[in-house]
Formats: structure tokens, sequence, C-alpha cells
């Protein structure tokens, strides 16, 4: 996970290996992602059975659809944007607050990963 871009793309395609299994007990669902201005807007990510997939485009039936600007999305997962804030500033959209605290829970952020990976320095 260290190679991971600070793009939409990897970030998004990164999920299925930030799940945290401890978390997601009996959980799952879609979500749609729509990032705007992003090359690649539109995406699909669906947990089940402990399983993540990451699809470009949208599909199925999402239990909540997250909208907000590229510049966002990566600040977020970067660690330079506090997702809180950013909601509560109008900055991201979401359609089921609920549903999105659960999938907030069952990720690590990028920059958590990063961190859980890199060892400590001697």
């Amino acid at each position: 996970m260290d190679n991971t871009a600070a793009e939409v793309e990897p970030i998004l395609r990164s999920l299925p290996a930030r799940m945290r299994l401890d978390r997601i007990e009996g959980w799952g669902g879609i979500f749609h992602f729509v990032i705007v201005g992003a090359a690649k807007p539109d995406w699909t990510i669906e947990v089940k059975d402990a399983v993540c997939t990451v699809e470009e485009g949208l599909r199925g039936d999402p239990a909540c659809v997250v909208k907000m600007s590229e510049k966002t999305f990566i600040a977020i997962e970067t660690g330079t944007k506090n997702a809180t804030f950013a909601f509560v500033k109008g900055k991201i959209k979401v359609t089921n607050v609920g549903a999105m605290r659960k999938y907030d829970r069952a990720f690590w952020k990028l920059y958590e990963a990063l961190d859980a990976a890199t060892p400590p320095a001697p």
C-alpha cells in the first residue's frame, strides 16, 4: 500500500486491502461515490460477506451515495482534511448518514494504512 498514488482511482482500488475485518461482521452494502473533477468520477463500492469490490461506474441499488470534489476526497484520504469538518461545511454530500458512518468505520483511511505499514525508525 505504500506505493498507492494520491489519486482517486488508486485510492479507491486499495479499499479491499484496507478493510477492517473486525468491524464488518454481519455488515455490507453498496455505496456510490461521485468524485467531481476526477478523470473517472463514478465508482461503486460493495461490501458483501467480508469481501470488498470496487468497480468504475454506478451499479446496483446503493445504501448511500457520496458526492465530493476530487480535492476533498484526496485530502481526507491522505489526512490533510478532516472528513467530519468537510461534511459539516458542505464539502461532502451523503444520502444516508447512518450507512456512511458504518462505511467509514469499515476501512482504514489511506494515511492510517500507510502509517500502520511503515516500520518505526530505528
